[in-house]
């Protein structure tokens, strides 16, 4: 399950928190076939109060994540599955990040907000658009 790491201050100190990326989803990593998947899955999903359906590309059968968009969202990720927080400078009125999963990802930032230490970025995942909230924390503005 993909996580996120938030930045938040509390008594005065720059806390840390970790919790789902996307809540209500869960990612299986399976080297099955979809066809195989959805068939041995099949029965569980449709008995289940909880799961309400798999993700698939339109009316297609495939299940399985596009290669871009797994590369993409993993590349955001650490080896235990996790956003870590960036760190940017403002330069003007342009964002620069200088460390963290972010870097490169300026242009896809669709808003920062500084107070909650979060930029707000849009990623494409199973043919949505999703917006994201990842940890940003600006030490500086020039």
């Amino acid at each position: 399950m993909p996580m996120k790491k938030t930045l938040f201050k509390k008594e005065g100190r720059v806390k840390k928190e970790i919790e789902p990326l996307f809540p209500g989803y869960v990612f299986i990593e399976s080297y099955i076939s979809s066809l195989e998947f959805q068939r041995r899955t099949g029965y569980v999903i449709s008995s289940s109060n909880d799961i309400l359906r798999l993700l698939q590309y339109g009316d297609e059968d495939d299940i399985a994540m596009r290669e871009g968009e797994k590369i993409a969202l993993l590349n955001l990720l650490n080896d235990d599955h996790c956003i870590e927080p960036s760190l940017g400078i403002i330069e003007g009125d342009q964002v620069c990040i200088k460390d963290g999963p972010l870097v490169g990802w300026e242009s896809k930032l669709k808003k920062i907000d500084r107070h909650k230490r979060q930029a707000l970025i849009d990623i494409e995942v199973m043919g949505y658009q999703m917006r994201i909230n990842a940890a940003l924390e600006i030490v500086q503005k020039i």
